[in-house]
């Protein structure tokens, strides 16, 4: 153990595990999730890690995490740690700091308002039976198992694709689908892992630079399409919309940042969620059980529509208990620009700071028997009486998801067609762990038989 400096009464350096010379931690850090979440239970709601030279200060507790993300957001930013993803979002509202962030985010935010979101969900409910309707005719009347999570990838690509430009816009683009889908896949595994330099001809990244080059022309042909188009209910016609507050729109590079900012945002979200859901689900017959009692009693065997959102109570509930369980970023970074104090410790100009929210999810103050999937702790009176910064599924405060509403009603709308039409047996999921990086992934296929559902 390391323990805590101390200086004229007061606390420098929360306690963590003692690093190797020079790689710190490292080593431990390579499975981050169960590394970090021990640190957490055996050192507190605070502590640190090393990774290199470099001291990474974890907090795990909802009032330090409500501190670093709401009440004292203005003193920490996204700095060195998000430059990883800037090599492949670019100047993005996920990436962007201080004026310029609030600009953009200002500028983007109607495109997720409910008027919006109304035109968004007919997308993804139409999006959603086709891709479904087309599975059940893969599976036969049989059934057949398969490994879900790739289909759930899939499924959610041809939303984001769909809602963000249009099936015109991709076609009169004259761009390969198949083509988008790799390059998007392998930019995401870039993202979402530990790799050398880009500058290291490694057949990895002399592949990845191909790619990223590939989904940039890619994405500049699109845009160049759907400023030619009239086109209208896109998440990329409202941003060619958009105007500053001097009247100029979104130049091509930054509508550039943005459109591979949702793709990659937007598709892997809701379909890690979908993937948990099944690994969840697997010793929990009543839920699903429930969950098509309420699908069946709202819908009617119809398709759902946005108006049907609000009624699917439980099926909600359920998408914010595998969010709680497994959420899709398991950890976010702040670095500090100022002094600041944080659980009695001090914080540096620099420090590095980890909101972990895997941890405050699982975290016994808040969560009665936190490892139990139990939607009913998204019940209504349940929802009043937590406190904010235990559930964190989309970040907090101002530079919360822009998306997290879009995440969430393609969460329910698929949801609900999924259960509508399948019956699903589990396969033993004991072995499927959480490995994460930038996004929490199962460490091998999740194995699930489909069938029709056959209904009583």
């Amino acid at each position: 153990m390391q323990s805590s400096e101390v200086t004229g009464g007061r606390k420098h350096l929360p306690p963590g595990p003692r690093p190797w010379p020079l790689i710190g931690n490292v080593g431990a850090l390579r499975g981050v999730l169960p590394f970090l979440e021990h640190q957490w239970r055996t050192y507190g709601d605070i502590f640190q890690v090393r990774v290199g030279p470099q001291r990474l200060l974890v907090i795990a507790g909802p009032d330090l995490i409500q501190q670093v993300l709401v009440t004292q957001r203005q003193k920490y930013v996204k700095g060195h740690t998000y430059d990883g993803i800037r090599t492949i979002a670019g100047d993005s509202v996920l990436t962007l700091n201080g004026e310029r962030w609030k600009e953009r985010r200002a500028m983007e935010q109607p495109a997720f308002h409910r008027q919006s979101l109304e035109k968004l969900a007919a997308i993804m409910v139409e999006t959603g039976a086709r891709f479904f309707d087309g599975l059940a005719q893969r599976v036969g009347v049989t059934g057949r198992e398969l490994d879900v999570h790739p289909q759930m990838v899939r499924l959610t690509l041809d939303v984001v694709i769909n809602t963000l430009f249009g099936r015109g816009t991709l076609e009169g683009g004259q761009i390969s689908y198949r083509a988008l889908e790799e390059a998007l896949e392998l930019v995401s595994v870039s993202a979402n892992g530990v790799q050398l330099p880009a500058w290291v001809p490694t057949p990895h990244n002399l592949k990845y630079q191909r790619t990223l080059r590939e989904l940039n022309t890619n994405v500049y042909q699109i845009i160049r399409v759907a400023r030619e188009r009239e086109t209208e209910g896109t998440l990329l016609s409202m941003l060619l919309a958009v105007r500053d507050e001097q009247g100029q729109p979104l130049s091509d590079r930054a509508l550039r940042d943005e459109v591979i900012t949702m793709v990659l945002a937007g598709h892997e979200t809701t379909a890690l969620t979908l993937t948990w859901f099944f690994v969840l689900l697997e010793h929990h017959p009543e839920v699903l059980a429930r969950l098509r009692d309420e699908v069946d009693q709202v819908l009617a065997g119809r398709e759902p529509s946005f108006a049907d959102l609000s009624k699917l109570t439980y099926v909600r509930q359920v998408v914010d208990e595998v969010l709680r369980l497994r959420p899709p970023a398991p950890m976010v970074a702040r670095d500090a620009e100022v002094e600041d104090e944080l659980g009695g410790f001090d914080v540096a100009p620099g420090q590095s700071v980890v909101p972990f929210i895997w941890a405050v999810h699982r975290h016994p103050e808040h969560w009665p028997d936190p490892l139990h999937f139990n939607p009913e702790r998204f019940n209504p009176a349940a929802n009043k009486a937590r406190h904010q910064g235990s559930y964190v599924p989309f970040s907090l405060g101002p530079r919360s998801c822009i998306g997290n509403s879009f995440a969430l009603f393609e969460a329910v709308i698929l949801l609900s067609q999924l259960v509508s039409r399948f019956d699903l047996a589990i396969g033993d999921c004991s072995g499927v762990k959480a490995v994460a990086i930038g996004s929490t992934r199962p460490s091998r296929p999740v194995r699930v038989r489909l069938s029709p559902r056959r209904r009583k």
